[in-house]
């Protein structure tokens, strides 16, 4: 008889580099009977990315209308997930950056769970957080009394997985850090989409930089824009997000903003673009790995999973995250980018190709499934 696996993943709204992992973990358990489950999700992005599956969500959302106030029941999700109802299945999977680990399975049935990040609003991220989101005074300390109670039910829930995968060794120190666990590594799957060999040719690129992220505080673009207004080299930035307007009114002529692009223009973007600008720090980074697939140098922040992927002086350069860094860094790049082999960018990027993600997945749900 076919085994059932349930696979938890908590937001389906977007579809970035969590969302992507989850699809390749679908591919890999093709001879499985599959269920899905999520505490909020998009009806339009389920019924894109996932017709041919079976999709469960909690009652907040089947209510469209609550969607706008996601951020409200942060408190009430750690409840939700523990409602899952898992009794019939015979494995659960979790795709987790929040709470998805914290699902109650029966005793015999083995938790695999896939670490994007241990919960960073209520850990590492706290202050950022909260400045973010204005929450001073009184709501400031309505906050720290969530996360509070937060942090403790994210503890206890993190010693329910029986096996532990995280997404980079960035994210393992988190793990261990947190929840006195420790995880094996398996970094998430990257697509290298329509490969051109043309891009490994310095003449077939332009005269432009890319960044392709949402448009939010915690990824720092500010700090690529204002080193971009000072040096006045072109930079373009795909995607959108709550940010969007801000960064738009401190913009000078030269940086172009082209909102959402499809993955097939982004594509063509970091086949031309002369360089990759990331300047936030990510749990491993899906977009700078694309862009070195296609020949591209990453600058990047010195933090997070980046310096596990970017290889500095051959792949790319870190920065320290200041502005002035980020500006002599750009000149430096800008004068020498040729010294930099578009091929040796392509060749690191096939190393977290998503067949290698693939195999070694499906070897762990070979043995303990």
């Amino acid at each position: 008889m076919t085994k059932k696996i349930a696979i938890v993943h908590e937001f389906f709204h977007k579809f970035g580099g969590a969302e992507r992992t989850l699809l390749e973990i679908l591919k890999c358990l093709k001879d499985y009977e599959l269920e899905i489950f999520f505490l909020n999700s998009d009806s339009k992005q389920v019924a894109k990315k996932l017709a041919n599956y079976k999709v469960q969500q909690s009652w907040v959302g089947k209510f469209k209308f609550l969607n706008k106030f996601n951020k409200l029941f942060a408190f009430f999700y750690p409840k939700i997930i523990e409602s899952f109802d898992l009794r019939d299945f015979d494995a659960v999977i979790c795709s987790s950056n929040s709470f998805a680990h914290g699902v109650i399975a029966k005793t015999e049935a083995p938790v695999i769970c896939y670490y994007h990040s241990p919960c960073r609003y209520i850990w590492d991220w706290k202050n950022e957080y909260k400045t973010e989101n204005k929450l001073f005074g009184l709501k400031g300390l309505l906050a720290d009394c969530i996360f509070h109670r937060q942090r403790i039910w994210d503890f206890v829930a993190a010693q329910r997985p029986d096996v532990m995968i995280a997404n980079s060794q960035n994210v393992k120190k988190r793990i261990q850090k947190y929840y006195k666990r420790s995880a094996q590594v398996l970094y998430p799957p990257v697509e290298i989409r329509n490969f051109d060999k043309r891009s490994l040719q310095w003449e077939n690129r332009e005269d432009f930089y890319l960044i392709a992220s949402t448009l939010t505080p915690y990824k720092k673009i500010d700090v690529a824009v204002k080193a971009f207004n000072k040096l006045g080299l072109k930079l373009i930035v795909a995607g959108d997000g709550p940010s969007g307007e801000y960064l738009k009114s401190i913009s000078r002529s030269n940086i172009e903003f082209l909102g959402f692009v499809s993955d097939e223009r982004l594509t063509e973007l970091m086949q031309l673009a002369r360089g990759f600008v990331f300047a936030g720090e990510e749990d491993f980074g899906i977009a700078p790995v694309e862009a070195m697939g296609h020949g591209c140098p990453i600058i990047a922040y010195d933090r997070g999973g980046l310096l596990e992927t970017v290889i500095a002086s051959q792949t790319g350069v870190f920065f320290d995250g200041s502005v002035d860094d980020l500006i002599q860094k750009l000149e430096w790049y800008h004068q020498n980018f040729q010294k930099f082999e578009p091929k040796d960018c392509h060749v690191r990027a096939l190393e977290f190709e998503n067949k290698k993600f693939a195999e070694k997945f499906e070897d762990i749900i070979n043995k303990y499934v």
